[in-house]
């Protein structure tokens, strides 16, 4: 009954919530451009130069590590011409996003540079995982790697409270946040589904949102919510390692074939991930805004 009551509590906090983000035109735009298969170098550019802070945090992209480009790039052409269409929309979208949220009235505790490292390492582990297999998209994966989580930073500002105890429970009993919000009943998942249908994002977009924790339960997009499950699962370790905590648990067997992998090319892309753990870390530092 206690269960079932707080339950009950925070499904009406979800129906008394009064604000909810709203996407600035640049980001709608962005998403936008997610339909268009054939979107351009032109349309990109005409979207975010009008933004000189976001240039300006893209040319610090495009110069970072992560990229490994010879020669300084110093115009917004040149760094769509040399990291890519695709990867320029991607991080603009998550720089856009980061300012979307109001950082002092995220929730007490929230990382918000923690959060985009897994972000980012799960997009890359995405991305990576995606490139051998017909069905998969690696540049679509990198997107719903980036994207997967926004949920949680959605719950950080509309319900800090709530995210707070949840995070604090989970240390408490020593173990994930996804299964202390479970067994509340109310899931980061939930809010980044909320999230897809209020921006307008695809119906897959929303779908992979919900149910990437899930993939055995999504049906549809079943391959794509298995790989990011599996791509956050190698981000998840490689932070464990890098900050000295208990690892977490290997997806299961069906959603390895799911994804259309196995152990050994998990542990072979978990390696080929870590040596770039210290250039994401780097990266995350500017798509924050804090180089």
């Amino acid at each position: 009954m206690e269960a079932q009551s707080q339950i009950a509590d925070l499904s009406q906090k979800v129906l008394d919530i009064k604000y909810f983000p709203v996407p600035s035109s640049i980001i709608l735009n962005l998403f936008r451009t997610i339909a268009e298969k054939n979107f351009t170098f032109e349309g990109i550019t005409a979207i975010v130069e009008p933004d000189a802070a976001l240039c300006a945090q893209l040319l610090k992209v495009a110069n970072s590590a992560y990229f490994g480009l010879r020669g300084k790039v110093n115009t917004l052409e040149k760094a769509i011409m040399l990291i890519g269409v695709n990867e320029v929309r991607n991080l603009s979208l998550a720089i856009c996003l980061v300012n979307q949220f109001h950082r002092v009235s995220l929730a007490k505790g929230f990382d918000l540079k923690r959060f985009w490292i897994h972000n980012l390492l799960t997009a890359l582990s995405a991305k990576e995982l995606a490139k051998d297999k017909p069905f998969l998209d690696p540049d679509e994966l990198y997107l719903l790697g980036l994207l997967h989580d926004i949920g949680r930073l959605v719950m950080a500002q509309v319900m800090p409270e709530e995210f707070h105890l949840i995070h604090l429970n989970a240390k408490k009993l020593g173990v994930l946040p996804w299964d202390v919000e479970r067994a509340k009943g109310l899931t980061h998942t939930f809010w980044g589904q909320r999230l897809a249908k209020r921006w307008g994002l695809t119906e897959k977009m929303a779908h992979i949102l919900a149910y990437h924790h899930e993939p055995l339960r999504s049906g549809v997009f079943s391959r794509e919510c298995a790989a990011v499950n599996i791509s956050a699962f190698i981000a998840k370790t490689l932070e464990a390692k890098a900050e000295q905590l208990p690892e977490p648990k290997m997806p299961g067997q069906k959603i390895l074939v799911l994804a259309g992998t196995n152990l050994d090319e998990t542990d072979l892309l978990m390696g080929k991930i870590q040596e770039s753990y210290d250039d994401v870390e780097a990266l995350s530092d500017i798509v924050i805004g804090h180089c």
